[in-house]
C-alpha cells in the first residue's frame, strides 16, 4: 500500500500503473541471459558479458549523454537533443575509428576485434533513438522494440555464432527496425540544422555528466574483467551470473519505475522536488532489497543453481555480499542521474573517480587464490564510496530545502 501511494505522488497518472510493461523487456533480457548459461555454458557467458559490457561502455562515450538528457529536459528540447547526439556519435565515431585503425595497423601483434568499436556504435544510436518513444508516452511502442536486441540475442548465440558476432548482429538488426519505426512515425524529430556555436557550447556543459556515466559504468565492466583475467572465463561467467540474479529486483524497478521516475523529475522546477521522487523510489529499492537478502541468505544456492543449471561454489554469504554491491552500485547509477538534473555532477565525478581508482588498484595488486576474497575487497570499496553519495545526497538535500 505504501509502495503504490509513494508511486502515485510522483505526480505521474492513475493507468501508469499499466506501464508496467516496461518489465518485459528487463525480465526477457534476464531469462535470455539464464538459457544462454544454460545452453552454452558458464565460459561463453563470461565471453559474451565481457564484450557486451565493454561495447555498452563505449557507447557511453559516444553518446556522451544526449540519451539521457532527452528524458530528463523538457520535451521541446527533445529535437535539439536528438540531433546533437547524432552529430556527437558520428564525430567521436569517426575518430575513434580512425585512431583504432591507425594504432592496431602499426601493432599487428595486438589482436584487435572489429566487432567491439561497430557494436559500441550501434548501442549509441539505438538508445538515442528508444527514448525518443519514452519521451512521448508512447509505451508499447518503446517496449516491442525493447524486445528485439535479445531475441535476436538468443537467436544467434544457439547458431553457435561467437559472443562478439551475437551481440553485434542482435544490435545491427534492431538499429535498422528501430529506425524504420522512427522515419514512419515521428520523422520530424531529425533535424540536424543546428548551430555550431551552441553545438559546442552543450558538447563542452556535457563532459561532466558523460565522465561519471563513463566511470560509473566501468567500475562493474572493471571488476568483470578483473575476474576474467584474475581466475578465468568461467569464473566470469559465475560472477556475472550471480550478479544479475542477485540484482534482479533492483534492476527491475531501474527498468520499469526508473525511466516514469526520470521524466517526472524533468516536469518538476524545484530541485527539491525532483530530490522527495528521487527518495520514494530509493525507499522502494530499500525495502526489495532486504526482502531479497532474506531469501538469498535461506536459499541461495538452491536458486543460483536451479537458474543456471550450472554446479558452483557460491555460498549464501557470497550471494548475499554480491546482492549488497548490486544494490549500493545501481543506487549510486541511478542517483547520477539525478544529480545530471540538478546539475551537481562535479562532485559526483569525483567520488566515482575515487571507486574507479580503488578498483583498479586492488586489481593491480590483489594476490589473493580465491574469488570470494576479490568479492569482499569490492565490497569494502562500494560501501566505503556508497557511504560519500549519501553524504552528498543528504548535503546537497538540506541545501536545496533550504
Amino acid at each position: 500500500m505504501n509502495i503504490s501511494r509513494s508511486l502515485r505522488n510522483m505526480n505521474l497518472k492513475g493507468h501508469d500503473f499499466s506501464k508496467l510493461i516496461f518489465g518485459l523487456p528487463f525480465f526477457l533480457i534476464f531469462i535470455v541471459n539464464l538459457y544462454i548459461t544454460r545452453q552454452q555454458g558458464f565460459i561463453y557467458a563470461g565471453e559474451l558479458a565481457v564484450f557486451a559490457g565493454v561495447s555498452t561502455f563505449i557507447s557511453i562515450m559516444l553518446s556522451m549523454r544526449w540519451d539521457i538528457e532527452i528524458l530528463v529536459k523538457e520535451s521541446q528540447n527533445l529535437r535539439e537533443s536528438l540531433s546533437n547526439g547524432i552529430i556527437t556519435i558520428l564525430i567521436i565515431s569517426i575518430i575513434l575509428l580512425s585512431i583504432s585503425y591507425l594504432y592496431f595497423s602499426y601493432n599487428q601483434t595486438l589482436g584487435f576485434n572489429i566487432y567491439l568499436i561497430y557494436s559500441a556504435i550501434l548501442i549509441a544510436f539505438y538508445e538515442l533513438h528508444m527514448n525518443i518513444f519514452l519521451k512521448k508516452n508512447e509505451i508499447v511502442t518503446f517496449v516491442i522494440l525493447r524486445l528485439i536486441p535479445p531475441i535476436l540475442l538468443v537467436i544467434f548465440s544457439i547458431q553457435d555464432f561467437l559472443p562478439s558476432q551475437s551481440w553485434f548482429f542482435s544490435y545491427f538488426f534492431s538499429l535498422i527496425i528501430l529506425l524504420f519505426c522512427v522515419f514512419c512515425l515521428h520523422r520530424d524529430v531529425w533535424n540536424l540544422r543546428v548551430s555550431l556555436a551552441s553545438f559546442f557550447h552543450k558538447f563542452v556543459l556535457m563532459l561532466a555528466p558523460t565522465f561519471s556515466a563513463l566511470i560509473a559504468n566501468s567500475i562493474s565492466v572493471v571488476w568483470l574483467i578483473s575476474i576474467s583475467y584474475l581466475f578465468g572465463s568461467y569464473e566470469a561467467g559465475i560472477w556475472i551470473n550471480a550478479y544479475r540474479i542477485t540484482s534482479l529486483p533492483v534492476v527491475f524497478c531501474g527498468a520499469v519505475v526508473l525511466p516514469l521516475v526520470l521524466v517526472a523529475v524533468g516536469n518538476k522546477n524545484l530541485n527539491y522536488d525532483k530530490y522527495i521522487i528521487m527518495f520514494k523510489f530509493s525507499f522502494l529499492l530499500i525495502l526489495l532489497t532486504l526482502i531479497t537478502s532474506l531469501i538469498f541468505f535461506v536459499q541461495g544456492e538452491q536458486i543460483f543453481y536451479h537458474l543456471t543449471n550450472q554446479k558452483s561454489s557460491l555460498s549464501s554469504l557470497l550471494l548475499l555480499s554480491i546482492l549488497f554491491i548490486s544494490f549500493m552500485q545501481y543506487s549510486i547509477q541511478y542517483w547520477k542521474e539525478l544529480f545530471q538534473s540538478v546539475n551537481k555532477t562535479i562532485i559526483m565525478l569525483l567520488i566515482l573517480s575515487i571507486e574507479l581508482f580503488l578498483s583498479i588498484l586492488i586489481y593491480s595488486y590483489f594476490d589473493g587464490v580465491n574469488i570470494e576474497t576479490f568479492v569482499n575487497w569490492i565490497l569494502v570499496i562500494t560501501s566505503f564510496c556508497f557511504s560519500l553519495i549519501l553524504l552528498l545526497i543528504v548535503t546537497s538535500f538540506l541545501k536545496f530545502k533550504n
